[in-house]
């Protein structure tokens, strides 16, 4: 499927092609490299960018090859392209139009999709399209088979019941090409647990939900790789984590409407609040870091749900198409869900999440930065949010250095890429953002990059403005 709204995608065409470079090769010349693994800065470099890799790193590079475009950075600081490890682009026919845009202007050269409402044949071609340079957007992780009890949580999703189901909705997913296998809320124990053995038979990564009615020791037990979300981290530093998961167990058992199941799960945030034992939690937290298990932890969603929302006038407000602003500004199913007791332990119920991410980091809990970003999402913007959610980890604790690793060393690292790493080096995949100071001592830089490089494309800073235009001409 080649990008849906010509409208939006003229526009950007013929707004952008002046000021990116799309050469064979590239020269940067001028640069401050910025090491996010040991938080070192390396000045006066030059970096030669050809077929999209990066060719040459040093003081003085040079190259004899003709029509190399020379951009001259005057010093800037240039750190790998940051990943969003969580993102929905799939959840309509047009949302990768304003999305892939609106990753590239934050400076986000890499997503990880988590769950589509289109075919994965249609999600592999768009990926190949950016992968061979006839769509500008960034990097796409296919990880979105998400395996759900019937009748799923959200449309188009795999469907298992029985572990004999469990096993043949992984074969599928092997066949299709898929990054990974996504646990998803509602399956039960022996079901997930035979995802979990299908999964490591079938080489491929376990992420996702531990379900509500699987225990997080469980899941560490059985291997599953990634954990999206955080919610279940404070859960299980509760000692009552497995009398909450027992009542869900049987009231699902006893046939419980999803009103009822809604219902047992919002009574657990005043349960977590009463019985979180700080003692407890750092023997979880250590499992989970033992294990490896990598987290997403997506905190900024939970502005949605505290009421955080930008200006209508804002700038990332404008940047979206009206039928999407429309919708947003409807009322919202679970918001609805959401019982006056919820409401009312919000704030605590935050402030002890972001407590616990803390101690988790501390820990050595590997964090991938991500948002669950997606037009279904309310308030969760592709490409804003995923710098909204890098402050927030500074905001609660982390240093800068700290939170961009979890946006740019992490991720490759997670999904095995053999090209990235999140280090500028040869042989790298350039997908770099040149920024104009120091990303080390404060991240509000990365809200106007210099220059934005993906898949060796060099976006000056004129075309990301002209971008930018575009994007609020369109959503006009």
């Amino acid at each position: 499927m080649l990008l849906a709204n010509k409208a939006i995608g003229a526009a950007l065409v013929s707004l952008i092609c002046g000021p990116i470079w799309a050469q064979d090769a590239t020269l940067l010349n001028d640069v401050t490299i910025v090491d996010i693994a040991r938080g070192t800065l390396t000045v006066g470099q030059s970096v030669l960018i050809q077929d999209g890799l990066i060719a040459k790193v040093g003081p003085k590079v040079t190259s004899t090859a003709e029509g190399v475009a020379q951009f001259d950075a005057n010093g800037a600081f240039l750190i790998p392209g940051l990943w969003d490890s969580h993102v929905h682009i799939f959840t309509s026919a047009t949302e990768p139009d304003a999305a892939l845009p609106l990753y590239l202007v934050n400076g986000v050269t890499g997503i990880r999709d988590m769950g589509a409402l289109w075919p994965i044949a249609d999600q592999k071609a768009l990926q190949a399209q950016i992968e061979d340079g006839e769509v500008l957007g960034p990097r796409l992780v296919l990880s979105g088979a998400w395996v759900d009890a019937s009748p799923g949580s959200w449309p188009g999703m795999f469907l298992a019941d029985t572990p004999d189901q469990a096993r043949t909705v992984v074969g599928q997913i092997a066949r299709e090409g898929w990054a990974a296998v996504k646990s998803y809320s509602m399956l039960d124990k022996i079901t997930y647990l035979a995802l979990a053995d299908a999964a490591t038979a079938a080489d491929l990564p376990l992420v996702g939900h531990i379900p509500e009615r699987v225990a997080l020791g469980t899941a560490i037990d059985a291997g599953q790789d990634g954990m999206e979300h955080f919610g279940r981290i404070p859960m299980a530093c509760s000692t009552q984590e497995e009398a909450m998961i027992a009542d869900l167990r049987a009231a699902m058992a006893t046939g419980a409407n999803r009103s009822r199941i809604f219902e047992i799960m919002a009574s657990r945030n005043r349960i977590i609040l009463e019985t979180w034992d700080e003692a407890l939690c750092r023997r979880v937290l250590d499992r989970i870091a033992a294990s490896g298990m990598h987290v997403s932890p997506t905190l900024v969603v939970a502005d949605f749900y505290i009421g955080v929302r930008p200006a209508a006038d804002s700038t990332r407000m404008q940047m979206l198409p009206a039928l999407v602003r429309e919708a947003w500004d409807q009322p919202d199913f679970r918001l609805d869900a959401m019982t006056d007791e919820v409401r009312d332990l919000a704030d605590e119920t935050v402030a002890l999440s972001r407590r616990t991410f803390l101690m988790a980091y501390e820990a050595g809990v590997p964090m991938l930065a991500s948002t669950d970003a997606s037009f279904a999402n309310p308030f969760l913007f592709h490409g804003f949010s995923l710098l909204d959610e890098l402050d927030l980890y500074v905001t609660i604790g982390l240093t800068p250095r700290e939170a961009l690793y979890t946006a740019t060393v992490a991720p490759p690292r997670f999904f095995a890429l053999t090209d990235q790493d999140g280090t500028i080096a040869p042989g790298r995949r350039a997908d770099l953002v040149l920024l104009d100071a120091n990303p080390l001592e404060g991240l509000a830089t990365l809200r106007d990059p210099v220059a934005v490089i993906v898949g060796g494309h060099v976006i000056a800073h004129s075309a990301l403005q002209a971008m930018r235009a575009a994007l609020i001409e369109a959503g006009e």
